[in-house]
């Protein structure tokens, strides 16, 4: 029997192992578990569990916002995973259903979402559930930047 249920702190492995096998990587995980912790406690983001016969299988994380330039709530679906033996029984489908229901209650004009250009599976899926694409999304990273400021500055203070 499936369920969906929030997730809480008691869950943080099983979550760190969804998002591990969302990303097919680790993480540091002491950084894994401050940044859940924290986002449990924000009231605009919700994380909802899928159980199979009592083993959670996946999850699906909702962050509502207002954006100024729709004037109105939006419902980002930040992340759904489902374990690859858990896929095709629909668990998928009623995680999504669970999200766009959720930002629905909460006055949302429209769920969004992003995935990898190289996910075309993930793709498919999201037509058949109603997405369109509409949007293209950049990113840009910052961190290197960062990284190479601080190995200047020890350059220059070993010189």
């Amino acid at each position: 029997m499936l369920e969906i249920r929030p997730a809480t702190l008691a869950d943080t492995d099983a979550v760190y192992a969804l998002i591990c096998e969302l990303k097919q990587a680790e993480f540091n995980r002491q950084a894994f578990n401050v940044g859940f912790a924290a986002n449990l406690q924000d009231h605009n983001l919700c994380y909802q569990l899928a159980e199979l016969n009592g083993e959670v299988v996946g999850m699906v994380s909702l962050h509502m916002q207002f954006h100024l330039h729709h004037v109105n709530w939006v419902g980002e679906i930040q992340e759904l995973v489902v374990v690859p033996q858990a896929r095709g029984y629909g668990v998928g489908s009623k995680l999504l259903a669970w999200a766009e229901d959720k930002a629905r209650i909460a006055g949302a004009e429209l769920t969004e979402l992003s995935t990898s250009a190289k996910r075309l599976d993930a793709h498919r899926f999201y037509q058949r559930e109603g997405y369109q694409h509409t949007h293209f999304r950049f990113t840009k990273a910052v961190a290197p930047k960062i990284i190479r400021v601080a190995s200047q500055r020890q350059e220059n203070e070993s010189q």
